[in-house]
């Protein structure tokens, strides 16, 4: 009887410990650490292709590429900021470069640009209310970001050394930007996603084409390019 006594007594010793043990347990606050890991899976590499072209007419149309490296809070909706550069040339007709130190009126110019993007995606879901409450994994989302930034435009310029030789040097003129951007995209994979994307570009700057087409009186202010484009997003995780 003694025994038995004395074992009821360690059962209820133990089983209370127990409790104890999963109640301090339970009780103890779950942390969310947002670790150097999560960082590098929410990092993409989008890369950008696509057409320009100039609505004042001063330049022709064009083809540009771009590379990007982003970051998002979640993958396929809210905020979102990416580094992005992208190069391209334009042709131009007819255009006073003397100002800038330029002898070719008729010739290309290459312009490279590097900017910031901040923006927001929105789930394309059929009750966005109750996705914010439960958010689930979605193929499609809608985005828009304003990037700031710099182009640098670089035209030619030739220096004659004989009767048959010349010195070409570039000349390079820095202007700063906004773009504005939205788009569609689409999840085929978990890590890897498709979207189109229209941009408008404002040069807060004239350009050198723009200048000279201001001083012809084609224009009266500096204004910028139209891009449509496609991509693809590829994700580290």
């Amino acid at each position: 009887m003694k025994k038995v006594f004395i074992i009821t007594v360690l059962c209820s010793v133990v089983s209370m410990g127990l409790f104890a043990q999963n109640d301090s347990i339970s009780a103890q606050p779950t942390k969310d650490k947002y670790t150097f890991g999560d960082f590098f899976d929410a990092l993409d590499l989008p890369t950008v292709l696509g057409v320009g072209v100039t609505p004042n007419g001063i330049e022709g149309a064009t083809f540009n590429s771009a590379m990007r490296l982003g970051w998002r809070h979640h993958k396929n909706y809210g905020t979102f900021v990416y580094i992005t550069y992208d190069t391209h040339s334009n042709t131009y007709k007819d255009m006073d470069l003397q100002f800038a130190g330029s002898n070719f009126r008729n010739a290309e110019i290459w312009y490279n640009e590097v900017g910031m993007s901040v923006g927001y995606r929105f789930p394309l879901v059929k009750d966005i209310k109750a996705f914010y409450e439960n958010p689930y994994f979605h193929p499609w989302d809608f985005f828009i970001s304003m990037q700031p930034g710099v182009s640098i435009a670089t035209v030619k310029n030739a220096t004659p050394l004989d009767d048959h030789a010349f010195e070409m040097t570039n000349i390079d003129h820095v202007v700063p930007t906004l773009r504005f951007s939205a788009g569609v995209e689409w999840f085929i994979f978990s890590n890897f996603a498709v979207f189109a994307e229209a941009a408008y570009t404002q040069h807060l700057m004239p350009t050198l084409i723009e200048q000279a087409a201001i001083n012809k009186g084609d224009i009266k202010h500096p204004s910028g390019p139209i891009n449509i484009s496609v991509g693809l997003s590829l994700f580290f995780n």
